[in-house]
């Protein structure tokens, strides 16, 4: 978020960083003990940074539309689904723009990223599409983080690779 609102400087750190990843990694565990789906920063956030809002007043004003909302919930309930489409698909467009943030090259990056975006709308569910590409991470990185702590342990000497008649 802080890239959109352009707090970012040239080596990608803002100011208040620490503050800004700590509140959001204690809510993610604070949530996920609840039982609740993430309670993250999502790349939704980006429109109210896109449409000038810049510090936290956007998001309280953004609160107190939605505890008014709850009173007009009954109202509400009777919009048809397909009528929620169109802000849903600008939504997408909107989320697809860190896409081209993503390794595409580096399959090892490319894949989770991948199986992440797709399981999303398959399955129903954020949270499903994250424990998905987590998981898929995990498995393709799991030989390099054995190698590496094989080589920590010093059972291993290094070895990165096969040797073929001395090169790599």
């Amino acid at each position: 978020m802080a890239r959109f609102a352009g707090f970012v400087d040239e080596n990608g750190d803002f100011e208040g960083q620490y503050f800004a990843f700590m509140s959001d990694a204690t809510s993610i565990v604070v949530g996920s003990l609840l039982g609740t789906s993430p309670v993250t920063a999502f790349i939704e956030s980006s429109t109210g940074i896109r449409e000038g809002g810049r510090t936290g007043l956007t998001a309280l004003t953004v609160a107190g539309y939605f505890f008014l909302a709850f009173f007009f919930t009954p109202l509400l309930a009777s919009i048809p689904a397909w009528a929620v489409g169109p802000p849903l698909i600008l939504v997408g467009v909107l989320m697809m723009r860190s896409v081209v943030e993503i390794e595409w090259n580096d399959m090892r990056e490319a894949i989770p990223a991948f199986v992440t975006m797709i399981l999303m709308p398959l399955t129903y569910s954020i949270a499903y599409g994250l424990i998905g590409g987590i998981g898929t991470y995990i498995v393709l990185h799991l030989w390099d983080w054995g190698e590496e702590l094989l080589v920590k342990l010093g059972i291993l000497k290094g070895v990165v690779g096969i040797q073929v008649n001395g090169a790599r």
